[in-house]
């Protein structure tokens, strides 16, 4: 049985969990649409370049008003699809770390307690020695919240040790697990090549701020 997503990390694949396995399912709904604006925007140039009637310059201005909103639309996907993963995580994370209800004064004091002592926890090897503690002591609030410090910081041996007693809270935190790690640098790459638009060879490779300029150039004659 495979309970590992082995494509976690890799954004254009969409992928479930069925009969023991994860399986494809294609790409996903937001990496299609990036294929889409790529398909928009050539179609775009290939029509502007044909058009006689336009001078050289205004076919640029045309161009990079489409690189533009191509860049752009990318862009919010880009931005929408971070957020999604870790709202994603965040909602995971207050379904095992969470509290239900209003606390009486000592428990939210005690509580507040754990939260700072397990914030100060630096390395996996601290919060696993310092959890191993809890659990001998019975301290199931400090337990939990050195849990949640390990799901913040991505402690994955640590989290499996805290669920080793609480079998009830294995699949949540394999779901934790298996979200990518967006504060990663390579995920941080990875993601942006996904979520990036070549720009059109007329354009010259103009940085970005002279593409909103030029695409922001009146035109005597508008064309479509």
């Amino acid at each position: 049985m495979t309970t590992t997503n082995p494509f976690a990390d890799d954004p254009t694949v969409h992928a479930i969990y069925f009969e023991g396995r994860y399986r494809s399912t294609g790409r996903n709904l937001t990496t299609r649409d990036v294929s889409g604006i790529h398909a928009r925007l050539d179609s775009t140039v290939q029509r502007v370049n044909a058009k006689r009637g336009l001078s050289d310059h205004a076919k640029r201005v045309l161009i990079a008003r489409a690189y533009k909103e191509a860049r752009d639309a990318i862009t919010e996907l880009r931005d929408a699809e971070r957020a999604r993963i870790d709202g994603q995580r965040a909602t995971l994370t207050r379904k095992l770390f969470g509290h239900e209800g209003d606390a009486d004064p000592a428990t939210a004091v005690s509580r507040r307690d754990a939260l700072d002592r397990a914030a100060k926890l630096e390395t996996p090897e601290a919060a696993s020695s310092a959890l191993k503690r809890a659990e001998l002591s019975g301290d199931a609030v400090l337990a939990q919240a050195i849990g949640a410090r390990a799901a913040e910081m991505w402690w994955g041996d640590v989290l499996t040790q805290y669920t080793a007693s609480r079998p009830e809270a294995a699949d949540t935190v394999r779901q934790i697990g298996e979200l990518p790690d967006t504060s990663d640098a390579l995920w941080q790459m990875q993601h942006a090549m996904t979520y990036s638009v070549m720009q059109p060879a007329e354009l010259g490779g103009m940085p970005d701020y002279s593409v909103d300029a030029l695409a922001a150039a009146e035109l005597d004659v508008e064309a479509a």
